[in-house]
């Protein structure tokens, strides 16, 4: 029940906000243009990057927290609150200096007819969020570590609305600039870090506070997120890279006609990340327990489910691309867009199925194998990408997209059976590479 319960909250806080962007995509669109709308996808692609700057720290917050919880260790929870919270804020503000001093250069390679002042001063209103970015993901770790997943849903829902509602209020206000549009995002962003701080930090016992910082704590906080901040940093970028490649090569206008499908099916990818989220801790205490035969059949059997959701969406997406993009956009879209959303749709329905085998190793603390996996796609993809980019536009894009995540789903089954298999030969001690058996407790036992 926990499972089926935390994974309803979640796909509500990351599925409601859908409605809104049907809404909003089109009359978007509409009011900035193909190219205004493809560089607001950009800036999007931006935020959602240049957040991973947290460097995985949001999964190790949640760890320690939910560890010092369970062993009412009041001083280790003052220690990873503080410290935790100035580290992410200082990842945040080299995140925000980054994207500041990478601004002008973004603007001149992604505008052909807008403005490139701007555009640029767009992506510095964005860069001026980035410390509250990161930081959101910190106490968004804190409050999972507690147990409150309806809280955290009810944040990331108006989040997630405002993502879409703000910018189109901004358009219908007739002040549809793209920066008008980014420094109404940034306000949010801020907001939503100062609401996810103060219910963070009330779930927390009294006596902890605001914490207290140790700098001996940044380097094993650091470390402690080791490879997996390797594949949140190298997966989102190759699933980003695509829109910058063909804004690069093509136009904005080819990034809106690829990047609306793209978003499309991404959303659909919140049915496997919500489910994914509640079976990180439940792998993860399985891998000090259970033998790995029951570990192959959790494999199976939660595929299985993400396959019966998700294969409905995608037939029909892929069935009915065209009628479906003319009557949410416009005919003329639709013509450009169709044939991306078709190969995309395979393409969700194979990036759902392999977030359970990645789920499953990284619960297993065998994320070393998924970043060295993303480690060698990367340059393989990003040369694909460039030549089918080069020879058919969007169409190219897609099939480049794809190809990689086709790759990186068998990948990642295969190399999910090896681990079980290499366990299983050891007479079934599967917790030789896992983690520490009071951490993966700690974080399974926390009342949901």
């Amino acid at each position: 029940m926990m499972v089926l319960r935390n994974s309803v909250y979640n796909l509500l806080g990351l599925g409601l906000p859908l409605v809104v962007a049907v809404i909003a995509i089109p009359a978007l669109i509409h009011s900035l243009g193909a190219e205004q709308f493809g560089i607001l996808t950009i800036i999007w692609a931006v935020v959602s990057y240049f957040g991973l700057f947290d460097l995985g720290l949001g999964r190790v917050v949640t760890q320690q927290i939910a560890i010092a919880i369970a062993e009412d260790d009041s001083d280790r929870l003052k220690i990873v609150v503080g410290t935790s919270s100035v580290l992410m804020a200082s990842l945040g503000i080299v995140g925000a200096i980054a994207m500041a001093v990478s601004a002008p250069l973004l603007a001149h390679e992604f505008t052909k007819t807008a403005d490139p002042a701007a555009v640029t001063r767009a992506f510095y209103w964005m860069a001026a969020a980035m410390p509250a970015i990161v930081l959101t993901s910190g106490y968004r770790g804190m409050l999972e570590a507690t147990g409150r997943f309806g809280l955290v849903n009810a944040i990331r829902f108006p989040m997630g609305v405002f993502t879409y509602a703000g910018p189109l209020a901004v358009v219908w206000a007739g002040h549809g600039g793209l920066e008008a549009i980014s420094a109404v995002l940034c306000v949010g962003r801020i907001v939503a870090c100062v609401l996810q701080a103060f219910y963070a930090l009330r779930s927390l016992p009294a006596k902890v506070g605001t914490g207290r910082f140790e700098r001996s704590m940044i380097q094993p906080m650091l470390s402690m997120g080791g490879w997996m901040s390797i594949s949140n940093i190298v997966g989102p970028l190759m699933n980003y890279t695509d829109r910058f490649l063909l804004g690069f090569v093509a136009s904005a206008q080819a990034v809106a006609y690829y990047a609306t499908p793209q978003e499309m099916v991404l959303r659909i990818g919140i049915i496997p990340t919500a489910v994914a989220a509640v079976l990180f801790p439940l792998f993860t205490s399985q891998s000090n327990s259970a033998g790995a035969s029951v570990m192959r059949a959790n494999l199976r059997r939660y595929s299985l489910v993400i396959l019966a959701l998700l294969l409905p969406f995608t037939v029909l997406l892929a069935l009915f691309a065209q009628p479906l993009l003319a009557l949410w956009i416009s005919p003329v879209f639709a013509d450009n867009a169709t044939v991306p959303l078709q190969i995309m749709s395979v393409a969700a329905l194979c990036s759902g199925l392999a977030q359970i085998p990645f789920t499953m190793l990284q619960g297993r603390a065998r994320a070393d194998l998924t970043a060295k996996l993303h480690l060698v796609e990367l340059p393989l993809y990003i040369g694909l990408l460039y030549i089918l980019v080069l020879h058919y536009g969007p169409v190219g894009a897609a099939l480049a997209w794809l190809a990689r995540i086709g790759a990186d789903m068998l990948a990642l089954y295969w190399l999910c059976l090896r681990n079980l298999r290499a366990a299983e030969s050891m007479n079934g001690d599967i917790a030789s590479d896992r983690l520490p058996s009071d951490a993966a407790d700690a974080e399974y036992r926390v009342t949901p």
